[in-house]
């Protein structure tokens, strides 16, 4: 979508992958150091800052993160490699 930081982050040469069950994903989730879980339905995004009601959850326990970070290799494995020819780098 014209939101999406998907090229900006592959043209910075972030490893990205593009969603593999589409139009259902929707977490909002960072694991930080393998203990930290930053997570709720704040999207990261101005809109979300400034006007909307959003929440965030902080969680610090490493067995939960550990859980956060196997669904992500999850979905990470579901994901398809973003194809170069649809990213335009500026």
């Amino acid at each position: 979508t014209e939101f999406s930081q998907m090229g900006p982050l592959f043209c910075g040469g972030v490893p990205v992958r593009q969603d593999g069950n589409p139009r259902t994903f929707h977490h909002k989730v960072l694991i930080i150091d393998g203990e930290t879980v930053v997570t709720g339905s704040f999207n990261f995004t101005t809109s979300a800052d400034k006007d909307n009601d959003e929440n965030v959850v902080v969680i610090t326990n490493q067995d939960i993160a550990k859980q956060y970070l196997a669904e992500f290799d999850r979905r990470w494995q579901e994901g398809k490699p973003v194809d170069s020819s649809d990213v335009t780098c500026r």
